[in-house]
């Protein structure tokens, strides 16, 4: 029997969790997606109205687009989050060169110790290095935030210069984007989860498909480099058309947005059913309007389309996964804007699971 298209979705999801998720799925389960600019260049007090927004929700988890610990080095050592890491923690390695990774008794000692009193410094900066040392970027950079941002202004003398000499100081974070100030999460997802006071953020990113992406994608860029150069030799031909309406969907996607640019409005704009109207054809050449037109890359857009499927459902299964692992009722998951429409429809068509839109809540 074929399944619809949702079912399908739906199907695949459930595979992709353990059998003990399936079995907690009636329990209620509110997902708050907020689909996030990776750039957020504006003084941090003007991201405050989104603070308080999801602050005022009270989840109980907070996920960031980041890739587990185990799955880090599970990957290919070539592939993108582990090469993009490793130099990072080949820093901090390097900084204190007889330092491993803390056993998990002793990370669970120093988080219930910080719960307890967070100005604990060097604890906190001890716990930092083991996650970086232990493939964590995730919680890595939500301590490193919290050290750099929250708790280095009550830093001692001793503390001061135990933190310059584990991590090379503030400069040497930012250069090595250990710290990455412009981030989604330096301004929003970090501050709301001290506030909050959360001593973790949960990673629910999925890289497996990563190596299978990036030859669609290099297949596709092939084909879009020819047609653009048949272009140039005839710009009246039916491919030229194709062209045309190619480049028409960047400029619809670079013409999108809100008539203020505050952050909030910003956020709102990302966060409503149209951002995916453009969003989807500037990412994939021109997208599902274009297949089958002359000169366009359709099986290869597919084939691309397919294992960012693939990417999303996993992302979801992991939110699914984790938050019933923790009892979870509430929960907000940080990600790239481009997965916020599909993410949505995913975790709807989930047993047990709502999504509630960011821009829905008070």
């Amino acid at each position: 029997m074929l399944l619809s298209p949702l079912r399908h979705l739906l199907f695949c999801l459930l595979l992709a969790l353990p059998l003990a998720a399936r079995s907690q799925s009636a329990a209620p389960l509110e997902v708050v997606v907020v689909a996030s600019s990776h750039g957020n260049p504006n003084p941090a007090a003007s991201y405050r109205p989104i603070i308080e927004k999801l602050k005022a929700y009270k989840p109980d988890m907070i996920f960031g687009e980041y890739i587990s610990a185990a799955e880090m080095q599970q990957l290919p050592a070539d592939s993108y989050a582990p090469r993009m890491f490793r130099t990072r923690r080949q820093f901090v390695q390097q900084r204190s060169p007889k330092a491993r990774p803390l056993t998990a008794r002793q990370m669970e000692k120093a988080r219930q110790a910080l719960a307890g009193f967070p100005y604990y410094h060097k604890t906190r900066m001890d716990l930092a290095r083991s996650y970086v040392l232990g493939f964590d970027r995730a919680n890595a950079e939500y301590q490193l935030y919290l050290l750099n941002q929250e708790m280095k202004p009550r830093f001692g003398g001793q503390e001061l210069a135990y933190f310059n000499t584990v991590f090379g100081g503030s400069d040497s974070l930012q250069r090595q984007r250990l710290v990455r100030p412009n981030s989604e999460y330096h301004k929003i997802f970090f501050p709301l989860a001290y506030e909050l006071q959360h001593p973790q953020i949960y990673p629910m990113d999925c890289q497996l498909y990563d190596a299978a992406w990036s030859a669609a994608w290099e297949q596709t860029d092939k084909q879009v480099t020819a047609l653009g150069a048949r272009f140039k030799l005839d710009s009246t031909s039916a491919e030229a058309t194709t062209w045309r309406r190619m480049n028409a969907a960047g400029t619809a996607y670079a013409n999108y947005g809100p008539a203020t640019n505050t952050p909030l409005a910003v956020y709102q704009a990302l966060n409503a059913p149209a951002y995916a109207e453009v969003d989807e054809p500037a990412n994939f050449y021109g997208g599902v309007a274009l297949y089958g037109a002359p000169g366009f890359p359709t099986e290869e857009v597919k084939a691309m389309k397919a294992q960012w499927l693939l990417r999303n459902q996993g992302m979801c299964a992991n939110v699914v996964r984790l938050a019933r692992q923790q009892g979870a009722r509430r929960v907000v998951v940080a990600v790239g804007a481009s997965h916020g429409q599909l993410m949505t429809e995913l975790l709807n068509a989930t047993p047990g699971v709502k999504v509630v839109s960011f821009n829905v809540l008070p």
